[in-house]
């Protein structure tokens, strides 16, 4: 499933303020930013369930701020993964787009 964040539309511009990597990688697993159809958007959603994630995050990004968000993730525990394989959390970073212009610091 894909999801996206921060989605806004130009004249929400405003609606988003924060855009620190956890707040992003929260976000993310959030069934309002999931682009597609699915279980985890129903109201049963608390009972779906991820194998595993993959989170690619752009922008300006320190690798301590990763590990810390993934903490965080992880104790709180915002993800409800499979019961019989490993909880896979894996994150890539990518540089900001020379070509496509973003008001925020960190977008995923």
């Amino acid at each position: 499933m894909t999801g996206h964040t921060p989605l806004i539309v130009e004249r929400q511009a405003n609606a988003i303020r924060k855009t620190t990597v956890l707040d992003v990688m929260r976000r993310l697993l959030q069934a309002k930013n999931i682009m597609v159809s699915s279980y985890a958007r129903t109201k049963e959603a608390s009972q779906a369930k991820y194998i595993s994630i993959l989170n690619i995050i752009q922008g300006e990004v320190d690798p301590t701020q990763v590990h810390k968000s993934l903490q965080r993730i992880r104790e709180r525990k915002l993800a409800n993964f499979i019961e019989w394989g490993p909880a896979s959390i894996q994150v890539a970073l990518s540089r900001k787009s020379l070509y496509v212009q973003t008001a925020h610091r960190v977008n995923g």
